[in-house]
């Protein structure tokens, strides 16, 4: 059974967002300096993010200035959590 192409994508997303969880969950028990582990869950964090902005909200096919937003808004959250820590 082949699947269409958007189906396809919606399937490697939820891959892809759930490895990332299991990863970032894994990486919580890591023993590392905790400036070193927020870096890591906070890229992660933006990295999921962005998956889910593009794919689940359509992002994609959006306008130029909203997809500039939202990822700029995106970056800035994170950028400020990131600044919270050091």
């Amino acid at each position: 059974m082949t699947f269409p192409v958007s189906r396809y994508r919606l399937w490697l997303t939820w891959l892809w967002l759930s490895m990332l969880t299991l990863l970032l969950a894994w990486l919580a028990d890591w023993p590392a300096p905790g400036h070193a582990v927020a870096l890591l869950a906070l890229c992660g964090a933006w990295l999921k993010g962005v998956a889910v902005v593009e794919q689940f909200m359509a992002l994609r096919h959006a306008p130029w200035w909203l997809r500039g937003t939202v990822h700029g808004w995106l970056l800035l959250v994170c950028g400020g959590l990131l600044a919270s820590f050091l």
